[in-house]
Formats: structure tokens, C-alpha cells, sequence
């Protein structure tokens, strides 16, 4: 480094002149003192070379070094016990202002109480009887400086038995030597004995208050972005379904956990014309705000295609456009169904959603195994309409990944299942999907959100026998 200085009337100097300067600094011609090199391992002036330090002040790793001193200049909690019961052996400068003074010699218990507080005594008794470490995470501690969280560690001391027992520690500057009151502490009080290697325990406690206060605040605002998610999402779906005269309809949504953020399923009930209805459900792939955005467009444009008197592929095309606009990184699935009770019959397209499940009136589960459309958002697909002739008694199930899929099993369990709780989910609609979410295991813990929509066709007081079949493959739409 080059140093230079410039008094009123001296022009400048990058350099010292040749021989000017020494390692105390040396006044050139010019009256400017211009620092010598110097060494950075040599002290800058007279100072006391401790035992721990060689001629030149630099630390000597060979030389011994006072343990005590040492822990003292950490600045985090330290104390060291010893024996079965702990005895306080020694607490380091950062330990005595957090708890206070503490009195050597006395068991954990009675000298170190905030341990037993912090749950940290049985784990001490854990070191001594195991001699491995042990240690607790974000523990409070209401220490003189007020709530702070720490890392408690424990580290078993050892030592060789055939080492000569270690001479009674003197007492730290600012610590209480005396153990018991009104009795002087002895070698005995304060020296670890016996023959087990592990004599002693170090407590050193790692401060993490501003990790867990910055982990609080993210699930705080977590909290607040699901709520708002939440919010937004139950306010796009239909606050009351319609109820056309020979339909009956029932729909539920579940969301996700609070470890879950909120997804963008929906499900949607629309009467158009000719007393048709039609039946959708969806689900856009992602999760939070964006996705109950997205979903909210959706919907929306299905139901004004809707009332556009399309086959309902031409809906599914109509829809899969639109998404590619809105996000064309967002992809979702849906089913677009029509009920129509003049033929009896009902028509439906699938975007990539799972097929659909009809219970006949005899209790027989059957489930859609049409082709499929890809999902909205990817384009270019073809999908396909397929018209099915149901039977008085019919019930129809719609739903999302969240009702069978688990991350521990493949979806096809989970669609097994469902079947076979469809079998005796009897009863109206809105049952039918009570009982469904009970039997999946949904609960406000799962970890994804869910949406049903169950739709019955009313029975019939006598059935001729020649329509005993539960439903037909009408035909088929591209």
C-alpha cells in the first residue's frame, strides 16, 4: 500500500524518497511522515507476551492454553458441569449476563434452574450415562435481556482414567466460587471423580432468535397469502347451486392444509336452454393466487360458452384457446358435461380429467374409459364427445386429484377405492359427497384441495325389465 500526505504548499508524493521512513515512521524532507512496512504478524508496539504467545506475539498452538480464558471470550453461553448430578463447574462471561450470577458447585438443578426449564437436564443425564452429544432447537430462553431463542447443545467432557485428576479450578472473574452456603468450596466440591472417561458435560447454547423470528414472520405471511387464496377462491365458486327439477346436484370444495397452499379447483352447475344442464368441473395445475385467478377466468368463460348451445368438445376447444391465452405456462384439466332429460341421456368431453364415475341403480360402479382431450392450455388437441344413456336411479360423481391421489400410492389405488365406496354411498347428493370425503380420509389437514360434484337422477317406482342395462355408448363426437 502507498501512503502520501500534502501540506499547505508541498505538492504531492506517491513515494517516500529513497532511505526516508522507517517502521515507526521517520519525517522526510518535506515534513510529511510517510509509515514504513510493516509486518502483520509483529505487534505494533510494547506489549506482554503471554506464555500462550512466541517472541513475535503470535499465538503458539504447542504452548498450553487456559481453558477458562478462552471459554470466557466466547460470545455465546457456555457452562461446564461435572459428576452424575451436574455440579456446576464453571459458566463463561456471556452465560452470567444472560441468567446472572450462577454458584459453582451446586447440582444443575439448583444452580443452573433454566436448564430444567429448557427440558435440557434429561438430556444431560443421556450424555453422562451414553457419552454421545445431545441437543434441543429454538428453545425461548427469558434471560436479563429479555425472549431469546437458542440452539442448546451438550457435549460430553472425557478424559483418559490414567490421567492424574485435574486441580480444583479457581474462580472466574464476576462468578459466586462458594457451593454450598456457608461453607467455603473445596477441591472435592469442584473437581470431577471417579473413574468414568465421561466426567463432565458442556452446555454451549447458539443464538437463533433472528432465524426463528424470520421463520415466523414467512408463516405469518404464508398464513396471510392462504387466507387471501381462500378467500378468493370460495368467492369464485358458486355460492348456490341450481336445482333443476329432474336433477339433483350437490357439490362440495375442500382446501388443502395450512401446509398446502390453495389450488385452483372448481365446479360449476348451469341451466341452458331446452332444460338442459350442464356440469363442469376443473382444476388448473399450480397453486395460490395465480391458480385461483386462472381458475376464476375459466369459469367464467364456461359458462358463457355454455350458453352457446355447443357440443361440448366445441366447448373444450373454445376453452383450451383461452387458457393458451391467459397463461400459456398454466395448464389445467376439466370435464364439461350436459344433462339432457328429454333423451335421457347425458353428453360430456373430457380435457385431461380423471373419468368420471356412475353408480347404476342395481349398485354396480362402472367408469368412464373414453378417450381423453389433453388438458386446456397445451393446444392443437383434439377432444372428443361422448353421449351416454343413463337410467332412472343413476349417480354421478365428478371430482379432482385431490380426492385420489396420494404421494405413497399410485392414482389407480386411489380411483379403486373410490369406486368401491361409491358402491354404498347411498343416499341424496349432498351424502353422497359427505360420505365420499370421509371415506378418501379428507380432512382440513390434507394436503391438497378437493372438489365433488355428485348428481342423481330420480328413480322411477317401477323399471321395465327390458332397461336393465345402467347406461349406453349413444355415440361419439370429434
Amino acid at each position: 500500500m502507498r501512503w502520501s500526505a500534502r501540506l499547505t504548499g508541498v505538492p504531492w508524493r506517491a513515494t517516500p524518497p529513497s532511505g526516508a521512513g522507517t517502521d515507526r515512521g521517520t519525517p522526510s524532507g518535506d515534513a510529511v511522515v510517510v509509515p514504513g512496512p510493516r509486518d502483520p504478524t509483529s505487534p505494533t508496539g510494547p506489549v506482554d507476551i503471554p506464555d500462550a504467545l512466541d517472541p513475535t506475539g503470535v499465538l503458539d498452538p504447542h504452548r498450553p492454553q487456559d481453558l477458562r480464558e478462552v471459554l470466557n471470550r466466547i460470545p455465546a453461553p457456555v457452562a461446564v458441569t461435572y459428576g452424575p448430578l451436574h455440579q456446576l463447574g464453571y459458566a463463561n462471561r456471556a452465560y452470567r449476563e444472560l441468567f446472572g450470577e450462577r454458584p459453582t458447585g451446586l447440582p444443575a438443578c439448583d444452580a443452573l434452574p433454566e436448564l430444567g426449564t429448557l427440558g435440557v437436564l434429561p438430556l444431560m443425564d443421556q450424555v453422562i450415562r451414553g457419552g454421545s452429544p445431545r441437543s434441543v432447537k429454538a428453545r425461548c430462553i427469558l434471560g436479563l435481556t429479555g425472549n431469546r431463542y437458542y440452539n442448546v447443545s451438550c457435549v460430553p467432557l472425557t478424559r483418559d482414567p490414567g490421567d492424574p485428576a485435574p486441580a480444583a479450578p479457581q474462580a472466574s472473574p464476576g462468578s459466586t466460587p462458594t457451593s454450598v452456603p456457608g461453607q467455603a468450596p473445596t477441591a472435592a466440591d469442584t473437581t470431577p471423580t471417579g473413574d468414568d472417561p465421561t466426567s463432565g458435560v458442556l452446555i454451549f447454547a447458539a443464538e437463533v432468535t433472528d432465524q426463528v423470528l424470520a421463520a415466523a414472520r414467512l408463516r405469518e405471511s404464508e398464513r396471510r397469502q392462504r387466507e387471501a387464496a381462500v378467500t378468493l377462491q370460495r368467492s369464485l365458486l358458486p355460492q348456490k347451486l341450481d336445482q333443476p327439477a329432474d336433477l339433483r346436484v350437490a357439490a362440495t370444495y375442500q382446501p388443502g392444509g395450512a401446509e398446502a397452499a390453495v389450488g385452483g379447483d372448481w365446479y360449476d352447475v348451469i341451466a341452458i336452454d331446452g332444460g338442459r344442464t350442464a356440469l363442469v368441473i376443473g382444476d388448473v395445475m399450480g397453486r395460490g393466487l395465480r391458480a385461483a385467478a386462472v381458475m376464476g377466468q375459466l369459469r367464467t368463460a364456461v359458462r358463457a360458452y355454455a350458453r352457446l348451445d355447443l357440443p361440448p368438445h366445441k366447448v373444450m376447444s373454445l376453452l383450451d384457446g383461452l387458457a393458451m391465452e391467459i397463461d400459456a405456462n398454466q395448464i389445467a384439466t376439466c370435464t364439461y358435461a350436459v344433462w339432457d332429460p328429454q333423451r335421457r341421456t347425458l353428453g360430456y368431453a373430457s380435457a385431461g380429467h380423471l373419468p368420471m364415475l356412475l353408480r347404476c341403480p342395481d349398485g354396480t360402479v362402472l367408469r368412464s374409459e373414453e378417450q381423453n382431450g389433453p388438458p386446456l392450455g397445451t393446444g392443437g388437441g383434439v377432444h372428443l364427445s361422448h353421449t351416454l344413456r343413463l337410467l332412472p336411479g343413476t349417480t354421478g360423481v365428478l371430482y379432482t386429484d385431490g380426492l385420489v391421489e396420494r404421494r405413497d400410492e399410485d392414482i389407480d389405488q386411489g380411483l379403486d377405492l373410490l369406486a368401491r365406496t361409491l358402491t354404498g354411498a347411498v343416499g341424496a347428493p349432498d351424502v353422497v359427497c359427505a360420505r365420499l370425503l370421509r371415506a378418501m380420509g379428507v380432512t382440513s389437514d390434507h394436503d391438497d384441495d378437493v372438489a365433488v360434484l355428485a348428481f342423481q337422477l330420480p328413480a322411477e317406482e317401477e323399471e321395465s325389465p327390458e332397461r336393465t342395462p345402467a347406461l349406453d355408448v349413444v355415440s361419439q363426437e370429434v
